[in-house]
C-alpha cells in the first residue's frame, strides 16, 4: 500500500484530501498543515522552497512516503521542479488551476482566476494564455482558515473584492474549494477546482485497488490540528 503525503499551508489540504480519499481509498494518507508558515501566497520562492524542502526531510523521518501530493498551486508553481530535483526516488503531484477544463466550455476572456500573488505571478498556465483574467486575493486564505465554521461570514469580502464581469471562475488555491457552493450563489456561474484531477493523478499511480486506507491530519501548530479533524468530518 501507497504512502501518500499531502502538504499545505492549511485548510486547503484538507479539500484536496478528501477528494483524494474518495478516488483514491487504496492509500496510506497523511495530510501536513504547515500552519506556521501560512499564509504561502506571500513569500518568496526561495524561502518556499527552503521551508518545503526542510518539512520533506523532516516528515520523511516519521512517515516514510511513496508519493507527495503538493495540495497547494502556489507550493506547485514554486517549488516542485526544486524538490523533485531534491527527491528522485519520491513521486511528486502537483496542483495548478483548472484553466484547462473552463476553456473547454468557456472563452479566455470569460474566465476569471483567483488566487494568490504568487500564483498569479508563476503559474505557467497564466502565462500561456494571456486573456484569462486574473486576480490575487492575499488575504482569503487565512480568513479561511480562521473561519471554518461559519464560511459564510466571508460573502460580503468576496463580493467586494471581485468586481470584474466573467462567466466562470476557476478557484486557483486549494483554500478556495471551501468556497465552491458560496461562489456560485454569490455570482450564478459555472465553478472549476482541481480537486478532483489531483485525485485522479493519484489514482494512476497506484496498484493495489482493495479498499484500505488510513488517514492522519498533522500541524506543525498543535492547536490547528482539532480544527482541520472537525473541518475534514463536518466541512464542505
Amino acid at each position: 500500500m501507497k504512502n501518500v503525503l499531502l502538504i499545505d499551508s492549511g485548510s486547503g489540504g484538507v479539500n484536496v484530501l478528501k477528494e483524494c480519499v474518495k478516488v483514491c481509498p487504496y492509500c496510506n494518507y497523511l495530510l501536513f498543515c504547515d500552519s506556521k508558515n501560512l499564509p504561502y501566497g506571500e513569500k518568496s520562492n526561495n524561502d518556499l522552497i527552503d521551508i518545503t524542502i526542510d518539512n520533506l526531510k523532516k516528515i520523511k523521518e516519521y512517515f516514510n512516503y511513496d508519493i507527495v501530493v503538493l495540495a497547494c498551486n502556489t507550493l506547485t508553481a514554486v517549488a516542485i521542479d526544486r524538490v523533485r530535483e531534491e527527491f528522485r526516488e519520491i513521486t511528486f503531484i502537483g496542483t495548478v488551476p483548472a484553466i484547462k477544463p473552463a476553456l473547454t466550455e468557456f472563452s479566455e476572456e470569460d474566465v476569471l482566476v483567483i488566487a494568490t500573488p504568487s500564483t498569479i505571478k508563476n503559474n505557467l498556465l497564466l502565462k500561456r494564455y494571456p486573456k484569462v483574467k486574473r486576480l490575487a486575493l492575499p488575504t482569503l486564505a487565512q480568513m479561511i482558515d480562521e473561519n471554518l465554521d461559519d464560511l459564510d461570514s466571508l460573502d460580503q469580502f468576496v463580493k467586494k473584492s471581485i468586481t470584474v464581469d466573467f462567466k466562470a471562475i476557476v478557484l486557483g488555491c486549494t483554500h478556495y474549494f471551501s468556497l465552491r457552493s458560496n461562489f456560485e450563489r454569490l455570482f450564478n456561474v459555472k465553478v472549476f477546482d482541481s480537486a478532483n484531477g489531483v485525485a485522479r493523478r493519484l489514482l494512476s499511480f497506484v496498484d493495489e485497488r482493495e479498499i484500505n486506507y488510513k488517514i492522519s491530519i498533522f500541524s506543525n501548530r498543535q492547536q490547528d490540528i482539532a480544527k482541520f479533524w472537525w473541518f475534514y468530518q463536518n466541512g464542505v
